[in-house]
């Protein structure tokens, strides 16, 4: 799988930008803030539908574009992705409605034909290093949770599904809660009771799934880490761990094999754990337990790489994870992703440089390497992509 053709309307700094890129990919030099972050972040949204920098995405949207033709600000990405079976044309089109706080009306178009995002999602496949990615060893669960949603979702759909359909369910019911909560509604009455249980049902129901793909993707990409760590760090052994908020009795790992049965094993504990909790949900005015609670653990030697690793030692664990992430996409898919890294050689010392990019020559992928210094895109590893420069937005001899 590779990108043939990117072109860029209106989006962050560009005006306007066509970029043929070649199989191998593309080494793109530039100051920062010249627009380097930028074209990658457009790439990820074509994989994903969302960016990856921002909750926000009005501000990918050019404020000056649309005034010369009377329109709102709007913006286009576009490319042509070339798989195994054959090339596929990829819309997203922005617009800013009126009042530039409302968020942005996005619309999808895969080879021209009008689409829903989570149909868009997976056309396109790629892993993204970027240097706040150290922050998935020391930063908060809600990132952690955010990339192996990102990954899960170029994988299965109906995951991505069940994340849209779980996050309205859950806004639902917390509202419903944080009521309980103001008004001591007593956690037996039936009244609330009755109320509670549409939104109980459809949370394990949404809930379930998103717990069963997660323990399905993790078992699968523990092993994948650990092969990679052997060739990063033969010393120690990173692995990463699957921490769900619900309490699911052990598995054997054959029954990982059979999807149904496991996704009725979570919803029978959901159910159950729900109603354990029902006095502390009613007390606190929140639902406390559930896939929003997750967490994804990087160890090392068994324990959290976070408290126990070095500097050096996390950034290896972080390494592993993004190449196994590859790994899984190849296992699941048989293509390789599109790789991108965003300026992350020149926050690599030499040692763990050489390791990413010795990992990476072996890889028969599209990669796409920007970096502010020149220095790092001279590696010999890199030699073999063609060179790039971007300013203010528009591409220029290197």
């Amino acid at each position: 799988m590779h990108l043939t053709e990117l072109s860029l309307e209106e989006f962050r700094a560009y005006q306007y930008l066509s970029l043929t890129l070649p199989p191998e990919g593309l080494r793109v030099a530039g100051r920062n803030a010249s627009g380097k972050t930028s074209l990658l972040e457009a790439i990820v949204m074509l994989a994903t539908t969302r960016s990856p920098r921002t909750s926000t995405e009005r501000d990918t949207v050019r404020w000056e574009s649309g005034s010369d033709l009377g329109v709102n600000p709007y913006a286009r990405i576009t490319a042509d992705v070339s798989t195994r079976e054959r090339v596929r044309a990829l819309e997203i089109s922005l617009e800013l409605p009126e009042g530039t706080s409302r968020i942005a009306r996005k619309r999808f178009r895969v080879d021209g034909r009008s689409v829903r995002a989570h149909d868009m999602v997976g056309v396109l496949r790629t892993v993204l290093f970027a240097p706040e990615d150290v922050n998935l060893v020391t930063g908060s669960p809600s990132e952690r949770r955010r990339q192996m949603d990102i990954l899960i979702s170029q994988l299965d759909r109906s995951y991505m599904r069940a994340l849209s359909r779980y996050a309205k369910v859950l806004s639902q019911r917390n509202g419903l809660l944080r009521g309980f909560s103001r008004d001591r509604v007593d956690p037996g009455s039936r009244s609330a009771v009755t109320q509670l249980s549409f939104w109980d049902e459809e949370l394990v129901q949404a809930g379930s799934e998103i717990v069963s793909g997660r323990l399905i993707a993790l078992h699968s990409l523990a092993k994948l880490v650990d092969l990679r760590s052997r060739f990063l760090i033969s010393e120690h052994e990173i692995g990463i761990a699957y921490q769900p908020r619900l309490e699911i009795p052990s598995w054997d790992a054959s029954e990982l094999d059979d999807h149904q049965a496991l996704l009725q094993r979570v919803q029978a504990q959901f159910v159950a754990q729900l109603q354990s909790v029902r006095r502390e949900e009613f007390r606190r005015g929140t639902t406390v337990i559930g896939p929003q609670r997750d967490d994804f653990v990087l160890t090392l030697d068994g324990r959290e790489l976070a408290a126990f690793g070095s500097r050096g030692q996390q950034r290896l664990g972080v390494i592993a994870l993004k190449l196994s992430e590859s790994d899984l996409i190849v296992e699941r898919t048989g293509e390789r992703p599109v790789v991108l890294l965003d300026d992350v050689l020149s926050e690599l010392d030499e040692t763990h440089r050489q390791l990413l990019l010795g990992a990476l020559a072996s890889e028969d992928c599209q990669l796409l390497v920007t970096s502010a210094d020149r220095g790092p895109l001279e590696h010999p590893a890199l030699e073999h992509l063609p060179l790039v420069q971007i300013a203010n937005g528009s591409i220029e001899p290197a």
